[in-house]
């Protein structure tokens, strides 16, 4: 059937009608192909039905085509679809896979065919030892200390970072990893799950790598039986992951890459979206197709999205544009602090008959824990998508909950050992371990502490002041307990010191102090606020019971990514969380590569909405004054810039344009109440144009990427 006749069948048949970027993504079958789709673009739609034409319309095999994705779900959901339009017979033999996935089964071949047994699995949930076990184990043997556990995941990510990226050990000692001893412990890390048979996900992909450089044969037999390849979500695929495609794919390179560099967000996990720009470079000859048509987002959240986007310079660069309604306008909020954030956002959700079609997006999982709490007073379900929240063992949380508990019982020498070096009072290892052995009949930890042989003055001074501060907790209210335990006992004093010595940002400690406030002010007792806790946590991990219920969905803006819904609301918005501390130092030193992640996560975050976006700041964390997010204050005025505009998608601030006379240009500004448009050309400067004349005689277009 001709091209025309495959679209009539796709439409009457399937029912799935495609626009013209699509139809053209859809017919590009040979040869390597970037598609490059903007969120709601219906890039899966596309992928399905690319994957009929080659079949349906070009007599390929299922079996010759292979679709690799990022996750586990987002294969499935590939395939469950493709099944549902084209039924089960077509696509029985059409492989839908993750990249580790797809390695695992490279590998395995691979060591069966050598009669060799195959590694265990070392990662979270399988086999007899997870990944983050072996490296607590080998951070305390290698630095002899506890490592905590949000440190635990960011050495974890840095392992499977670095391997990711192919670095190698000299690649390595030039990264500032902030991980004491890191090369140490991931050298000793290789070694032992060598010497005990274990392999971790990024083994798959750096083994499979290795393999087929050095294996022509496994290579060739891949190729063989792979001759056409999607990717979907390219801009999350890391380095490894292109080279071991490139590798299968050549030399027929017939590779339809999908993604999007504009919503590439876990640079932490080492997406390359550089590899997605550099697409030409790898293969020569490469079609470079967009779709920028989005299906989801009413106009008053795609215009100005694509406007905000506009401000990263590592992009390509494409119009998002949508052909839906207008819909409301976006809704900024600003209130005094974090709690009247979350009061507020209660609220406005009692009065939401489907809070299913309802999501509050945040840059941090520590943001979830006071809104739970709101949420859970006021008897509104919630499903919250990542449960495994560090909260509730993080050290600050620990820390505080220590000065209670001694305060409660001067015994208690487990709390005594959680913060006795973080109070200012100068007490060494050696005299704790003499507490632990000398405390008993009826003597507390302090006590026992000031008949430590030859202790000096200071200390001993020191030791009966903070006795009496502590003895004061007692008599204190949760909520003011936690201010005397920073004030008077000093440890504001700890945390600052803490987060220069050690890396950590001091926003996201006060954060979590802030977090621990919000949940004592409602209660008058310490029984009831460790009792709150003990009912938060439970709440959070059953939370899982109400994913298919009625119940507002709760999520980081990582964990939100190829999801919709009709409402969103995006709270913490302020400078120091989002865009993050790290991101603006480094901006101010001239390095931007954070804040462009920062900007692509705020418009990943954006573009989850259907009809209703609302973006919540504040002015106060932990009484102290914060700066409303620069992303709230971009975004704000680029709506104020565009809520009367009248004119093409296509032409807006920060669009290249074409002009008949002059040639390419970027819009600097646009004022339709002077008739105004100011471009900036290629070699001829700036100029102040018609903005009417230039539309009106079709002398500006917007710039398409071949």
């Amino acid at each position: 059937m001709n091209q025309e006749e495959f679209f009539r069948l796709l439409s009457d048949k399937y029912n799935i009608n495609l626009n013209p970027q699509q139809k053209e993504a859809v017919l590009r079958i040979h040869g390597p192909s970037l598609l490059l789709s903007v969120p709601g673009g219906g890039k899966t739609t596309v992928i399905v039905s690319r994957c009929a034409n080659m079949v349906l319309n070009h007599k390929i095999p299922p079996e010759k085509i292979l679709t690799l994705t990022f996750s586990k779900a987002a294969a499935q959901d590939m395939k469950t679809r493709f099944c549902d339009i084209f039924g089960k017979e077509l696509a029985r033999n059409m492989v839908f896979s993750t990249i580790h996935s797809f390695c695992y089964s490279v590998v395995r071949c691979y060591v069966e065919s050598k009669n060799k047994p195959m590694p265990q699995i070392l990662e979270d949930g399988e086999g007899q030892i997870s990944k983050n076990q072996m490296l607590k184990r080998i951070y305390h043997e290698v630095n002899n200390e506890y490592i905590s556990d949000d440190r635990l995941e960011d050495l974890s990510n840095s392992v499977s970072f670095v391997k990711n990226m192919l670095y190698t050990e000299d690649d390595i000692k030039k990264l500032d990893i902030g991980i004491k001893n890191f090369i140490d412990i991931y050298n000793a890390y290789e070694k032992r799950k060598k010497s005990e048979g274990y392999i971790d996900y990024d083994d798959m992909l750096t083994g499979t790598y290795k393999l087929l450089k050095r294996n022509t044969g496994i290579t060739n037999m891949l190729r063989e039986r792979y001759h056409y390849i999607n990717v979907d979500e390219s801009q999350d695929t890391s380095l490894v992951q292109h080279e071991i495609i490139k590798l299968v794919a050549q030399p027929k390179n017939n590779i339809f890459m999908v993604g999007d560099e504009d919503q590439s967000i876990y640079g932490f996990r080492a997406a390359f979206p550089q590899a997605l720009l550099d697409f030409k470079k790898t293969y020569p000859d490469a079609k470079i197709l967009l779709m920028e048509r989005n299906y989801r987002s009413t106009k008053s959240i795609v215009i100005p999205a694509n406007i905000f986007i506009k401000q990263n310079k590592g992009r390509y660069e494409k119009n998002m544009y949508t052909e839906n309604e207008e819909g409301e306008a976006v809704v900024f909020k600003h209130v005094k602090n974090r709690n009247e954030q979350y009061a507020y956002l209660t609220s406005v959700l009692k009065s939401e008959s489907n809070l299913s079609e309802c999501a509050v997006l945040y840059r941090n999982n520590i943001s979830a824990i006071p809104l739970v709490d709101y949420l859970e007073y006021n008897n509104i379900p919630f499903y919250i998508r990542d449960t495994n929240l560090h909260f509730f063992k993080h050290w600050v949380v620990n820390d505080v909950l220590s000065f209670i508990r001694l305060a409660l019982d001067p015994c208690d020498i487990e709390a005594f050992g959680q913060i006795y070096y973080k109070i200012g009072a100068f007490i060494s290892r050696e005299m704790f371990e003499y507490v632990a052995e000398n405390m008993g009949k009826g003597k507390g930890v302090m006590e026992t502490l000031l008949n430590f042989p030859n202790l000096p003055e200071d200390t001993c001074n020191a030791v009966k002041y903070l006795a009496g501060q502590i003895e004061t907790i007692d008599y204190l209210k949760p909520l003011k307990a936690i201010e005397f335990i920073e004030k008077e006992c000093e440890y504001e004093k700890y945390i600052r010191r803490a987060s220069k010595e050690m890396g950590y940002s001091i926003d996201s400690l006060n954060y979590i102090i802030d977090g621990l406030k919000s949940i004592a002010s409602r209660v008058d007792s310490f029984d009831e606020f460790f009792g709150r806790l003990s009912i938060l946590k439970s709440a959070i991990e059953n939370s899982g019971k109400n994913r298919y219920k009625n119940a507002v969905v709760l999520t980081t803006i990582h964990s939100s990514k190829g999801l919709e819904f009709d409402k969103v609301y995006m709270i913490d918005l302020v400078d120091g969380q989002f865009p993050s501390s790290k991101s603006i130092s480094d901006c101010k030193e001239g390095n931007d590569a954070l804040m462009e992640e920062e900007v692509r996560l705020f418009y990943v975050g954006v573009t989850r909405a259907r009809k209703y976006l609302e973006l919540i700041t504040f002015s106060k964390v932990n009484n102290k004054p914060v700066s409303v997010s620069r992303f709230v204050h971009r975004f704000n005025l680029v709506q104020k810039q565009t809520e009367s505009r009248a004119l093409p998608n296509e032409i807006c601030e920060g669009a290249i344009l074409e002009h008949v006379k002059f040639g390419q240009g970027l819009v600097t500004r646009i004022d339709e109440s002077k008739d105004l448009i100011v471009i900036e050309f290629e070699g001829v400067g700036t100029k102040m144009l018609s903005l009417k004349t230039c539309i009106d005689g079709k002398k500006i277009q917007p710039v398409k990427i071949s």
